[in-house]
């Protein structure tokens, strides 16, 4: 865990780092060392601090795991009928596709056991139809759905489209 997000939660709360040592009867010296990263807060610690912002033990643990970053696989495709980019990171993926009026993207049933779909139209127009309803979205237009359900998207008009697939809980 990296408690690193101390200092943008100090930040956020414009206290200096003596002000959160003396709402939690921390030293000095302790804050300093977990906002660079070092040390391993017993659970009485991190209760103190997570009191200080108004955040229970579990809520700046979570803050905690997440301080880091993950890159994203990206690969880039083309097709005869569209283009575009694939961005993969575990449990979430995106595609930015750019096709032509006139072209049909199928769903694709093996990247759709427990996740749902976002489709947001960045230019141009389409035409989503899931599970036999028809939605005509526009740019800045989304509209979010379980994919396992049968769909496919219809181009009206030469567009830029995301597709965002993320695992249900």
């Amino acid at each position: 865990m990296d408690f690193s997000i101390l200092k943008n939660l100090r930040g956020k709360w414009g206290i200096t780092a003596q002000e959160l040592a003396g709402r939690t009867n921390l030293t000095r010296a302790t804050i300093a060392r977990l906002e660079g990263g070092e040390g391993n807060p017993t659970i009485e610690t991190v209760e103190a601090l997570a009191q200080a912002f108004r955040l229970t033990a579990s809520e700046l643990i979570q803050l905690a795991e997440g301080a880091g970053c993950e890159k994203a696989a990206v690969k880039t495709f083309a097709t005869d009928r569209f283009e575009g980019v694939h961005i993969v990171f575990p449990n979430f993926e995106i595609y930015q596709i750019r096709a032509d009026s006139g072209v049909r993207k199928d769903s694709d049933p093996s990247r759709h056991e427990n996740t749902a779909e976002v489709c947001l139209v960045l230019s141009g127009r389409v035409k989503a139809t899931i599970a036999g309803q028809e939605h005509e979205l526009g740019p800045g237009m989304a509209i979010r759905f379980r994919a396992m359900h049968e769909h496919y998207f219809d181009i009206l008009e030469k567009a830029q489209f995301l597709l965002i697939h993320h695992v249900l809980i």
